[in-house]
């Protein structure tokens, strides 16, 4: 039974992969059709390398959503006779 669950596990693993690479393939052939069809076919062009890195990693913890610049509300006890969004 683990035997089965670990295979099934490598073949998604290996699905997925493949599905990737698939992916990629395509991004790189579009790219290269789209580079043609702008600059048109240099020879050239095949030797060069381009590598693309940030100098900091570009990934920020947090929600996804930007911080308000408001000061938050303190919670007392008192009640309010306006709601706080209509001020």
């Amino acid at each position: 039974m683990l035997f089965q669950r670990e295979l099934a596990k490598a073949e998604v693993i290996a699905g997925l992969r493949h599905a990737l690479d698939l992916q990629y393939r395509l991004l790189v052939e579009s790219a290269r059709v789209n580079w043609e069809r702008c600059f048109g076919s240099d020879p050239s062009d095949a030797c060069v390398t381009v590598r693309v890195a940030g100098a900091k990693p570009a990934a920020v913890r947090g929600s996804g959503f930007l911080k308000s610049g408001r000061q938050p509300v303190s919670k007392s006890g008192t009640k309010r006779s306006v709601p706080r969004f209509a001020h």
